[in-house]
């Protein structure tokens, strides 16, 4: 009997030990290996691609990421990335443009990049998307 409860503390200790004190850090952030969803921008009204394709960059580029990932897995899908020049505001680190001709309409796509902290780790981002058409202006207004 007394083997036997020196083998069930031996047994409780060694769980005991095993097991992570407090919370357990999330994962980093990555960003999926899936293509960006540009989303259904040929049949789509503007409005509607652009809601869809702001959902689809805020839900693939997380706060934390590193901002050259972040680059390189949009010029992987055809987007030019440069740096931001412009310091008014709160402007964005890099800016990134795919534009797209097809049927008399041109349609572009920009993702802003803030990095607020100077870290070159993502913030926040903003997905715009803009289709011109024939005598389209800017936003599809008059030109």
């Amino acid at each position: 009997m007394k083997s036997t409860a020196i083998l069930l503390s031996a047994a409780f200790l060694a769980a005991c030990a095993t097991t992570p004190v407090g919370p357990v850090a999330p994962p980093p952030p990555s960003i999926p290996s899936t293509p960006l969803d540009m989303g259904d921008w040929r049949h789509a009204t503007a409005d509607a691609e652009l809601s869809a394709f702001q959902n689809a960059v805020e839900h693939r580029y997380g706060a934390g990421l590193d901002l050259d990932g972040v680059t390189a897995d949009l010029r992987r899908a055809q987007f030019t990335c440069n740096p931001n020049r412009d310091t008014v505001g709160n402007p964005p680190a890099q800016i990134c443009r795919k534009t797209i001709t097809e049927a008399g309409c041109t349609h572009t796509w920009q993702v802003h990049l803030y990095d607020t902290s100077g870290d070159a780790k993502l913030a926040r981002t903003r997905g715009l998307y803009d289709r011109r058409c024939g005598g389209d202006g800017l936003l599809g207004g008059p030109s």
